[in-house]
């Protein structure tokens, strides 16, 4: 970690930062308001936005590790493979290697700490503006609110941080077992120190996740958000409630669910929308807040013919669900296939307009809400809080009342997050936390396809690997780069083959 936040500081006093950090020494830089906080907040401590971008996008692998989507190289001429082919460079993370980075050769490798740093050094400024803003000298009543409201976007930040990084590089919650499970480095002071810091347990992780988020709304209590790409008490308390879903503390993820929905509810009624430029969009009713870019129009598009919406995923949507048309879209240019438009409609030159892996909505706030209810044995109202979705997505004619109950309710409200939040950064991380889940375990696994190319323009090959609910490659390890500076103890991942090969040629 002290490779870490070197690099993390260096980059802080790089001219990259705003002209308010005037450097006066290597090691020192002076702020000289609240305002130059903010600035540092919303310039260096939020997740970058880009659209189209897929460099400047965080973790776009995690679609391509789960089950949302699938390769499309149905045709056995490949035009462009290498462009055509994201699988290719992500070849590591799709077939869930030892080694993420590695190329299918084992030969060549791409960078794997690129996220992993751009993270910490979120979190290493959060601490900086956190040292620094109790330090201010205010005065007036909005002084003292831009004070309080800065001060909880950095602790709400911080820990949204954590949390994803605790659902990559580390084993999925286990309440009785979190206290002996590793965790990741947590650090919450800006400086320079001397010392390693030691990967710790994951209970310390959601400890240190849980007082961030509490503190976040002592702060936000009362201060209307100033954009959805700024935090607000709605986004803290749709966090709170994921966190405690994820903890297996039911109570407390309905309690928290139930709080988001009292500051804002609404949902788009699909019967009604017919709107031509995406589902997801900034001033949609449903966005609680958004940080982050977006490739999935880029991604998951018939365009380069190179991935696609998978066939499980396809076939969730049932008769009359209206997300079937806004969510995902059936292509036939080129070679036919089922895409992505829920940020935009194909052909449409829209762009996206919110993220894809931090997206927070009124939508989630009510499947958390249900499947909380549900795993307390609360079917009525878990029914409840499931259909108030379900009448906005589904036909009007289609429609009827869920009446499952017990471990089918819970199985149910699974498919409906499957529906609902594709492609938002979610699925992976859900279907880690089903595998150990006391209620309801999840026991089957996940396939993915690699297609090895012939003549850089035939597909010679294809090879199919699974992931079994219990593989320890449900966690990745933890950067190549780092445990080559960093004494950290690597996740037991495993090298992996594929369970059968099939040529074409």
């Amino acid at each position: 970690m002290k490779y870490i936040v070197a690099i993390i500081l260096m980059s802080m006093l790089g001219t990259s930062c705003a002209n308010f950090l005037k450097e006066y020494s290597q090691d020192q830089a002076y702020i000289r308001s609240y305002e130059d906080l903010d600035e540092l907040l919303i310039g260096e401590t939020y997740m970058e936005t880009a659209f189209g971008n897929t460099d400047a996008c965080y973790f776009p692998y995690i679609h391509l590790m789960a089950d949302e989507t699938k390769e499309n190289m149905e045709s056995d001429e490949v035009s462009q493979p290498d462009y055509a082919q994201p699988t290719k460079k992500y070849f590591g993370y799709v077939t869930w290697q030892y080694r993420v980075g590695y190329a299918v050769d084992q030969l060549t490798a791409t960078e794997e700490d690129t996220y992993w740093n751009k993270i910490y050094k979120h979190i290493n400024i959060a601490n900086m503006i956190l040292d620094e803003i109790d330090k201010q000298k205010v005065e007036r009543d909005k002084d003292i609110l831009n004070v309080a409201r800065i001060r909880g976007e950095a602790y709400f930040l911080r820990a949204a941080y954590y949390f994803i990084l605790a659902n990559l590089y580390c084993q999925p919650y286990v309440p009785e077992s979190a206290s002996a499970t590793l965790g990741i480095p947590v650090k919450t002071s800006y400086y320079i120190e001397d010392i390693s810091f030691p990967r710790g347990t994951l209970a310390d992780v959601y400890k240190q996740i849980v007082t961030d988020l509490e503190k976040a709304a002592e702060n936000l209590a009362g201060i209307s958000r100033k954009s959805i790409f700024r935090a607000g008490i709605a986004a803290v308390r749709l966090l709170q409630s994921r966190v405690y879903l994820y903890m297996q503390n039911w109570e407390k993820a309905a309690e928290y669910a139930q709080l988001c929905l009292d500051l804002q509810d609404e949902l788009v009624d699909l019967n009604t929308f017919g709107e031509s430029d995406g589902f997801a969009k900034a001033d949609s009713p449903e966005v609680i807040f958004s940080m982050g870019g977006n490739n999935i129009p880029n991604l998951v598009t018939n365009l380069f013919a190179g991935v696609s919406v998978s066939d499980g995923l396809q076939k969730c949507f049932k008769n009359g669900d209206l997300r079937s048309k806004y969510f995902i879209v059936y292509e036939k240019k080129g070679v036919p296939a089922w895409d992505c438009n829920k940020y935009s409609l194909q052909g449409s030159g829209v762009n996206a307009e919110v993220s894809e892996c931090c997206l927070f909505r009124t939508a989630e706030a009510w499947l958390n809400l249900a499947e909380a209810l549900a795993n307390q044995g609360d079917d009525e109202n878990a029914r409840k809080a499931l259909d108030e979705l379900r009448k906005h997505r589904i036909k009007r004619g289609n429609f009827t009342q869920t009446n499952l109950k017990g471990e089918n309710l819970v199985l149910e409200i699974r498919d409906e997050r499957r529906r609902e939040l594709c492609f938002e950064g979610q699925r992976w991380f859900d279907l880690r936390r089903y595998t150990v889940c006391e209620k309801v375990p999840f026991t089957g696994s996940i396939r993915n396809t690699y297609s090895a190319l012939f003549n850089a323009d035939k597909i010679s090959s294809v090879s199919t690997y699974e992931l079994m609910a219990g593989d320890p490659s449900w966690t990745l390890q933890i950067p190549y780069e780092v445990l080559q500076f960093e004494e950290l103890e690597p996740n037991p991942r495993k090298e992996r083959v594929p369970v059968s090969v099939e040529s074409v040629r």
